[in-house]
């Protein structure tokens, strides 16, 4: 190290890698995968190696893991803390590897320090970041591949007299690579390719350069022998290795991976991204192309496109693979520091580009901190259902290997099955199973996570919704976690007059608990629709059932084909009588009053009429009363925390999205486009004296403004309860401008988050 600043720059990079990879280290759930690890850490390490032989990865992780656990214990902090060490300890090897590339790096990237570039590139990078979160063995691989190619540059400084050092450095890695991953051989012969290409670049005799190779090719023989007793299982785990992925088009494939090596795992971002993504591309290519014609470059060229290459050749890229391309990652960190290193003004360019990085993390990384679907969220399902299932009436659905490990280190109270209970599965056990597990239970609780390796005809699910009313469906992110509510017999009656809709489908009978249906927020509206064909139909029709206050506003609404999609309109025929469960749910949060219930048919084509010329039919109405149990205000269906007091009241958090875009919240909001925006509210408990009997809020976006009643003129704040938590909608169009909404409460105000599709330049204006 040249200099006590160069030295001191690099401890500032080390202390913001390791600050960024422990913060809020456990606040994230474990997911499948993760319970997986949790559950092997309770085996003896003969028992690990023995499991491992029948798994998908090699032992070795979960051995060193292990030795970890023993001091520092099996919490969720414990065992993601040595994948935060191991982040740090690859943001300081990155360095390294930048100090040895600078020997040869083009006239002025010395002053841009292309070590202390990429080393903060590393830092920084959100990919790096949420792998050095996880108690997984990905980041280990790619601090393995690193050594291994800092190694490999030692072996190349002097070729003819091989460094001991770098020599123990290289063997190490290697058999810790072979011993943690299967990928890693990849990453292994793009090193022994790079460093032929590069010793046979430099060789002056075709002799001297044979013996080379001889004493590389000894070095790798013996990481090879320390791996042959293991050898055979890793053979026919590879062969056996689970399919996934999904062959796509070069475009396609290297657009997703610039965005992985970019923002990671971090798909549902509210930013534009082609800049960021623009940038990735280009950089490497002008570091690679800056330094085409010395061989130094080519071991670190390899080693970026080998996981690429591994990608498009097996097709996996889909989300459950696309962490193989982390061993990618200090490659591009490393061309990109080159290729900054290469402008004409480098100072200048480096100040903008770092500028840019930081500012990428600034924008990225505090959602992925607070977002409860950073990960798949069993930690909030366990949370949602210790505060609303009852232990009696409960059963709990898990589809999928590693979550019964999950589950259990979250909760272990509620009855719970796992199906199918074996690979392939046999549809008519599974089915017997569901109607025992289920008999004498009121509410059903499903988590399915990959769905098309679990239950691959979906026989689960099809009994579920053909028995069951579906309440719930949401993502926690890569899970689907859907409630299901079982209540016995509802009483029917006929529907009169019985609508037609389009003349050709007949509503003859509805049946639900109660008339008119009373349901506490937070709960689930039940409802079966008994529908009859009139004619023979071609066309698949969704139904679609809405809960409407006196404003006409959409409060809560279900759609879906009927039951749940496993009996579409065109394969009805003609006098059946098809029995539609659903199950609505009314958010937490939603206003006591009485409501309007509504059902109607449509396609992409638009709603089916009825011959009164409306396009929906009235069910009736719908009761909603205050809950007897609140939600924990952690689990609210929000996508901004907030807890801040404006004036007197409480703003937990709150929503905003593209109209017609609540499946799809980050879409981006341009000029023109109409916003919806879901507050939630809390009363300060007790009650003040001066507690307002109408308190209204004024919502700003833009040039445009709007003032209402905090939760609408049916429910006036007079009325709230002391600690009452309440939901309210507002709706503005976004005319262009400022693109940060405001909220006003009297004197009080707060400016919330950026649009989705916001540019960062128009946030930091």
């Amino acid at each position: 190290m040249n200099t006590r600043r160069e030295r001191g720059l690099l401890l500032i990079m080390l202390s913001l890698a390791a600050w960024l990879r422990f913060y809020h280290l456990d606040n994230s759930s474990l997911w499948s995968d993760e319970g997986n690890t949790w559950a092997l850490l309770g085996r003896s390490f003969a028992q690990i190696g023995r499991d491992a032989a029948a798994d998908i990865h090699p032992p070795g992780y979960y051995w060193l893991l292990k030795l970890w656990s023993m001091v520092v214990g099996t919490s969720a902090w414990g065992m993601r803390s040595f994948s935060a060490l191991l982040g740090i300890l690859l943001v300081y090897v990155i360095y390294q590897l930048g100090r040895a590339l600078e020997d040869e790096a083009k006239p002025g990237a010395r002053s841009a320090h292309v070590a202390l570039i990429a080393a903060l590139l590393a830092a920084v990078n959100p990919f790096q970041i949420y792998y050095s979160q996880e108690a997984r063995m990905y980041v280990l691989l790619a601090l393995e591949s690193a050594g291994l190619f800092w190694a490999l540059y030692g072996l190349s400084k002097r070729p003819t007299a091989m460094s001991w050092r770098a020599a123990l450095v290289y063997v190490l890695c290697g058999i810790a690579g072979v011993w943690t991953h299967y990928s890693f051989p990849i990453i292994w012969g793009a090193a022994g390719l790079g460093f032929l290409a590069y010793t046979g670049g430099v060789s002056q005799n075709i002799r001297a350069w044979r013996a080379i190779v001889l004493r590389f090719m000894g070095l790798n023989l013996l990481i090879l022998l320390t791996f042959l007793p293991w050898l055979p299982i890793a053979i026919d785990r590879v062969l056996h290795w689970p399919k996934g992925g999904e062959i796509i088009t070069v475009a396609q494939g290297m657009i997703l991976t610039l965005r992985t090596l970019v923002f990671g795992p971090l798909r549902d971002l509210a930013l534009v991204q082609w800049p960021w993504l623009l940038a990735a591309g280009v950089l490497p290519i002008i570091g690679v192309l800056g330094q085409w014609r010395r061989a130094r470059q080519w071991p670190i060229t390899l080693w970026l496109l080998a996981p690429i290459l591994l990608m498009f050749g097996l097709g996996l890229f889909s989300d459950a693979f696309l962490k193989f391309l982390l061993t990618a990652s200090p490659a591009w960190c490393l061309l990109a520091a080159i290729g900054i290193g290469s402008f004409p003004a480098p100072r200048y360019a480096t100040s903008l580009l770092l500028g840019g990085a930081l500012a990428l993390a600034a924008l990225t990384l505090p959602t992925y901190y607070t977002s409860p679907t950073a990960r798949d969220n069993y930690a909030g399902i366990a949370q949602y259902l210790q505060a609303v299932a009852e232990r009696e009436q409960t059963l709990v659905i898990l589809d999928a290997p590693g979550q019964q490990e999950v589950w259990r280190y979250y909760d272990s109270t509620l009855p719970m099955i796992a199906l199918p209970q074996q690979r392939p599965q046999d549809s008519a056990a599974t089915v017997q199973t569901l109607q025992t597990a289920t008999a004498g239970r009121s509410s059903i609780y499903a988590l399915f996570w990959a769905t098309d390796e679990a239950d691959p005809d979906g026989v689960v699910e099809r009994w579920l919704d053909q028995h069951a009313f579906k309440g719930l469906d949401s993502w926690r992110g890569n899970l689907r976690f859907v409630s299901y509510s079982l209540p016995g017999d509802l009483p029917c009656a006929d529907v009169t007059p019985a609508p037609i809709f389009g003349t050709t489908i007949h509503l003859v009978q509805l049946c639900q608990p109660t008339l008119p249906q009373t349901v506490a927020a937070g709960d689930v509206a039940l409802l079966s629709l008994h529908w009859q064909p009139l004619t023979r139909l071609t066309q698949r029709y969704k139904v679609t059932v809405q809960v409407l206050d006196q404003q006409n506003q959409v409060i809560a609404q279900r759609d879906s084909e009927p039951v749940g999609g496993s009996q579409p309109t065109d394969q009805w025929v003609v006098g059946q009588t098809v029995v539609d469960n659903h199950g609505v749910l009314i958010p937490p949060g939603t206003p006591p009053g009485t409501y309007r219930l509504i059902v109607a048919l449509y396609d992409a084509n638009g709603r089916l009429g009825l011959p009164d010329g409306v396009d929906y039919f009235v069910l009736g109405e719908l009761i909603v009363d205050r809950p007897a149990r609140p939600l924990p205000l952690a689990l609210l269906p929000l996508d901004h925390p907030v807890n801040r007091q404006v004036g007197p009241i409480q703003l937990v958090g709150y929503s905003a999205y593209r109209q017609g875009m609540g499946h799809a919240r980050t879409t981006p909001v341009v000029a023109g486009d109409r916003v919806e925006f879901t507050f939630f509210w809390q009363a300060p408990e007790p009650l003040p004296a001066d507690w307002p009997a109408d308190l209204q809020v004024t919502l700003s976006l833009g040039e445009q403004s709007l003032t209402l009643p905090l939760a609408g003129t049916s429910y006036p704040t007079g009325q709230w309860q002391p600690g009452e938590l309440v939901r309210s909608q507002a709706e503005l169009i976004y005319t262009g401008g400022n693109p940060i909404p405001q909220i006003q409460i009297g004197e009080h105000s707060i400016r919330l988050q950026a649009l989705p599709g916001t540019a960062w330049w128009q946030v930091y204006r």
